[in-house]
């Protein structure tokens, strides 16, 4: 085969190729990223997301990452989506004032990405959100062995507030009996959750499925 002949099929496998990508890119279904929370919050309320389909149908057991500015900072969240499509972060100890908040999902090949610039205001008071549904599997942010001060939380026994610990990988604070106190898995136990989450991320990566059932 001489290089004329070689340089014409690689020529047109590269046609073949670009134009495969193109309707392959064209078939995947559009997303969109839905901010379902309030734009003015309190710590200790949830900001709230929820990832859908072009016909408002929810994604489940998808990866999305969320920055948030704290302190002038962008802090960083790796998230899993519920069976509703939603994700939520909890509010903890931030600054008043105004916070932009960037919502990025990557896609797969089933879905386009989608990118979401938002801003949310934090003010003063005590939150008023109620717990979001027990059997949710929504994550937001590795044991990091930091601990927190939560005045919301279940008094000790001393009648001080208890001592918490955060997980950053799942965005929750337990007590030292294991127990999460707040956001959308209040009263649970911790262990049994960070697993629980591990095992939807780890299907999640092996199947490419959208069911966490």
């Amino acid at each position: 085969m001489n290089k004329k002949i070689m340089l014409l099929v690689l020529s047109i496998f590269i046609v073949a190729f670009a134009v495969g990508s193109v309707i392959a890119e064209e078939q995947k279904e559009n997303t969109e990223i839905k901010m379902l929370s309030e734009d003015t919050l309190k710590n200790g309320d949830n900001i709230e997301l929820q990832l859908v389909d072009a016909k408002g149908n929810p994604i489940a057991s998808q990866n999305i990452n969320i920055s948030f500015e704290a302190n002038g900072e962008l802090e960083n969240y790796s998230v899993v989506t519920d069976k509703d499509g939603k994700v939520f972060l909890v509010l903890f100890n931030e600054e008043l004032g105004d916070h932009k908040v960037i919502v990025n999902y990557e896609g797969n090949e089933k879905y386009n990405p989608f990118k979401l610039e938002t801003s949310i205001k934090i003010v003063e008071g005590e939150s008023t959100s109620e717990d979001t549904e027990d059997e949710s599997t929504a994550s937001t942010v590795q044991y990091d062995n930091s601990t927190a001060k939560d005045d919301n939380s279940s008094a000790s026994a001393s009648g001080e507030p208890a001592e918490l610990y955060y997980c950053q990988e799942y965005n929750f604070y337990y007590d030292s009996d294991g127990v999460i106190h707040g956001g959308q898995s209040d009263g649970a136990d911790a262990f049994e959750t960070y697993m629980s989450y591990k095992d939807a991320e780890q299907r999640a990566a092996e199947t490419g499925s959208t069911d966490l059932e």
